[in-house]
């Protein structure tokens, strides 16, 4: 049955198997879910995001809300897929594989000049993001990367509003430091 809001039709669909609308969904979403995975330190992104998007899936036919509900759910998804992994490293270490050896065996896109570029960006932006504490981290890429508003965040995150706020102010305010020290986000 049709609704007028274009985003419960595509719902719908999703939750009916339609192909195409999980398409958009996942479209709509998959960049920015990794990005913040990644910066969240997931230590196999892909494996993270495909967990979320599972149990985005299992879940969809009880999920009610709007397209802002609906991206909060599926970030706050991701954010316990991210603790859960955290939880079975410190029980159980992984050994990590050489990196040489992962961008060896990736295959190739783009120019190696953009791609030179755009790793030397994403790793001087992960240098600095690092030296912030991990919940002030996780609000920082929430907000700014992942482009949520407070409360979507602290829902997310499972804090108060006002903490969240606190966590951003206390992160902007060592991201100013750390660029006043040099730490600069190239030139």
């Amino acid at each position: 049955m049709p609704t007028s809001d274009p985003f419960d039709s595509i719902l719908t669909a999703a939750g009916q198997g339609a192909e195409w609308a999980w398409e958009r969904l996942v479209a709509d979403l998959d960049g920015v879910l990794r990005g913040y995975v990644r910066r969240q330190g997931g230590m196999d992104a892909d494996d993270l995001v495909g967990e979320t998007w599972l149990q985005v899936a299992r879940g969809l036919k009880r999920f009610s809300g709007d397209e802002a509900a609906f991206r909060s759910w599926v970030f706050m998804i991701a954010h316990h897929r991210i603790v859960d992994e955290r939880r079975r490293v410190r029980r159980k270490p992984v050994e990590s594989v050489d990196e040489t050896v992962l961008e060896e065996a990736a295959p190739k896109v783009g120019s190696a000049e953009s791609e030179a570029v755009a790793r030397v960006v994403d790793e001087e932006l992960q240098r600095v993001l690092d030296r912030l504490p991990p919940d002030q981290r996780e609000v920082v890429i929430l907000r700014f990367v992942a482009c949520f508003g407070v409360t979507e965040v602290a829902r997310i995150v499972g804090k108060s509003p006002g903490a969240v706020s606190a966590l951003q102010r206390r992160a902007l305010k060592r991201l100013e430091k750390i660029l006043g020290e040099g730490g600069t986000f190239l030139p």
